[in-house]
């Protein structure tokens, strides 16, 4: 008894740890959009990320790009890791009282909190935000690691991943005290990034293989298969980062003559790659049920979409409504406008929920929308069907639609007569 209450307090503290960094992670990046954006127009940096270069401008301007709209580039290059937050919070409000779910949620939540627009924030508290930028950094760094040798149980599989990722964390130790140092093996000049990222890759590559092939089940290997290969287009960038620039030194510099190719190749190739974690894990949410929170998505996306429609079609009416009584009665602003305006609303809101549903289902949840629509015409089949054999070749081909068993029979059990009725018919004296 003593144990499940420990278990359930250290669960409501873990609880508390991810309500609060969520909390500061999104302070973070609301502060910082308007001093990273206010940033990038006085002294923006290179596409390549690092200090902001002085010469920056100039190359800007003699390669024919505006100011405003590289620093909108950099801008929202910044923030793309909050969707990947977002994807946290979502596990955490379904799934949150599981300590599996809630120790994924958390590392999420983790790699999407390291980015540039919270590091500009963190710059505005001096030495205090400098320390919390490495700290991020650090963090989301191996958050990944574990990410790869947790997921999708929270349990290191094999158990010997937990040892390589002690040492990957050491290894970040020297970069979190003396950051683009030659000690730093993730941006310093040694080399030695590169020597260490290929073994590392392979072990992510082996757990993941070894976990799908040995211990996972049916679902957990649907789910696997969307979310790794998210999570394996990071390195992939890294490494095409690491070719692009062997080949093509020139690039590794900023100059007017190469920051449109560096600017092209982040957008259409780096950008993308990234982008592919929250579209996989997105996608094992939406269409394998991982940690179950697609219901919370379907009523999200379905109200949504509801909310935006019907305040369009409110304000358009009322907007079209006023300035046709305004018309026929020279009065511009018309209470007979929002009566007929807000009926309308009432009306449409049924209807137009359904429609949108049916529509979200189809796309994201066809296999549940198609199995709901057959038991719907089964049940039209059977109230009106009135031959048993028919209604038995239904019944075959709406199981065999709708579960998709390999083997499908129907055993009818014949009906014996009551007691009452044996007795009443046996033998008398």
């Amino acid at each position: 008894m003593g144990a499940v209450a420990s278990d359930g307090r250290s669960t409501r503290l873990l609880r508390a740890l991810w309500l609060a960094t969520f909390a500061v992670i999104l302070l973070l990046y609301m502060v910082g959009l308007l001093i990273y954006y206010q940033q990038m127009l006085v002294a923006p940096n290179g596409p390549n990320g690092g200090d902001p270069d002085p010469a920056l401008p100039a190359m800007l301007a003699e390669a024919g790009i505006q100011a405003e709209l590289y620093a909108l580039y950099l801008l929202v290059t910044g923030v793309l890791g909050f969707p990947i937050a977002l994807v946290a919070l979502l596990v955490f409000w379904r799934r949150g009282h599981e300590r599996s779910a809630l120790l994924m949620s958390y590392l999420l939540l983790l790699i999407g909190s390291s980015s540039r627009v919270s590091s500009a924030a963190l710059a505005e508290l001096g030495v205090v935000g400098m320390w919390s930028d490495r700290i991020l950094s650090a963090a989301s760094a191996n958050a990944v690691t574990l990410i790869f040798f947790l997921f999708p149980t929270g349990r290191f599989v094999p158990r010997w991943t937990k040892w390589v990722a002690l040492f990957f964390f050491l290894l970040t130790l020297p970069g979190f005290l003396a950051p683009d140092s030659r000690l730093d093996f993730m941006t310093g000049d040694s080399g030695l990034g590169f020597l260490i990222a290929l073994p590392l890759l392979a072990c992510f590559i082996f757990a993941q293989v070894y976990r799908y092939r040995r211990v996972s089940g049916p679902i957990e290997r649907l789910q696997t298969r969307w979310a790794m290969i998210g999570l394996l287009a990071w390195p992939v960038a890294w490494a095409i980062s690491g070719l692009i620039l062997v080949l093509a030194p020139a690039l590794d510099q900023t100059t007017a003559s190469t920051i449109k190719p560096q600017i092209l190749l982040d957008i259409f190739v780096l950008q993308p790659l990234y982008l592919l974690f929250p579209i996989g894990m997105g996608i094992a949410i939406l269409r394998y049920r991982l940690y179950d929170i697609d219901v919370i998505i379907r009523k999200t996306l379905v109200y949504s979409a509801l909310t935006v429609l019907l305040a369009l079609v409110y304000f358009g009416s009322v907007i079209l409504l006023q300035r046709l009584v305004g018309a026929l009665t020279g009065i511009e602003q018309s209470t007979l406008a929002v009566v007929v305006s807000t009926l309308v609303i009432a009306a449409l809101f049924t209807p137009l929920r359904r429609r949108i549903q049916e529509g979200i289902d189809r796309r994201f949840f066809r296999k549940k929308y198609n199995a709901q629509q057959v038991l719907a015409r089964f049940a039209q089949t059977a109230r009106d069907e009135t031959d048993l054999d028919a209604l038995l070749a239904e019944l075959v081909r709406v199981v065999d639609e709708t579960l998709q068993p390999e083997h499908v029979s129907v055993w009818l059990r014949k009906q014996e007569a009551p007691k009452s009725a044996q007795a009443s018919s046996g033998p008398t004296e």
